[in-house]
């Protein structure tokens, strides 16, 4: 870029951090005047896609290191950070009208529709995961009663309109609806990790800038931001 001309960093981020990381680029635009912060959110594994396809993209936030690996291993990861942990619950709408209280019931006659995340969707890969361990996912499987959400905050809106009558999403995303509420919280031990790997792309065109938000993003006045949304550093207990 010529002198002068202010720098862009162009971030594509899950969409289960979508509250999070807009509250994080408005502070660093406040304390690195100059610098402008582009924000695209969705589901991990079309944004690591896309990443992979060539779009132009400075820094990728993805919910799980699947994806994240997915871009290392094409040789376009400058750096990668494994940045926050999370939760996986299940909600059903407010006054759970099927009378969920653990994932058990979703096979009983109350539940017609569970909502998942997509199957390459790191949320809806912690769900079958921990499912499957539960020894609930073929039925549900079977019982055709799976709704898949194109992201995690897809997931949840089928469940606070009422669509499905329970499902599994972040705790975060449950912390942000006032529609849905938590009957139980899954295993930690049922699904792998929950892990947000923060990548600094090659391809940033602003290498400096790039790496100032990626040091920002681990800062504490970051990390105060994500816990406000419910996220945990890696390494602490939710």
């Amino acid at each position: 870029r010529t002198a002068g001309e202010p720098a862009s960093i162009t971030v594509l981020a899950a969409a289960s951090t979508t509250d999070a990381i807009h509250d994080i680029a408005e502070a660093f635009e406040t304390s690195h005047p100059g610098v402008a912060v582009r924000i695209s959110t969705g589901p991990s594994n079309s944004l690591a896609q896309q990443v992979i396809a060539g779009a132009p993209a400075d820094i990728y936030l993805s919910a799980n290191m699947k994806w994240a690996d997915a871009v290392a291993e094409q040789g376009l990861a400058e750096e990668t950070v494994e940045l926050l942990t999370n939760r996986m619950v299940l909600v059903v709408p407010r006054g759970n009208p099927a009378g969920v209280k653990e994932p058990g019931d979703l096979v009983g006659p109350g539940v017609t529709m569970v909502a998942l995340a997509g199957e390459n969707v790191p949320a809806g890969i912690y769900a079958e995961q921990a499912l499957r361990q539960l020894q609930l996912l073929d039925e549900l499987r079977e019982g055709r009663k799976l709704a898949r959400g194109a992201d995690v905050r897809i997931t949840l809106a089928y469940v606070e309109r009422g669509e499905a009558e329970a499902g599994i999403v972040y705790a975060t995303d449950a912390r942000i609806s006032d529609q849905v509420e938590v009957v139980a919280e899954l295993d930690p031990m049922s699904h792998d990790q929950v892990t947000y790997p923060v990548v600094l792309l090659k391809a940033a065109k602003d290498k400096t800038a790039a790496r100032q938000f990626l040091r920002f993003l681990q800062s504490a006045e970051a990390q105060t931001v994500f816990e406000r949304y419910g996220f945990s550093r890696l390494g602490t207990r939710p």
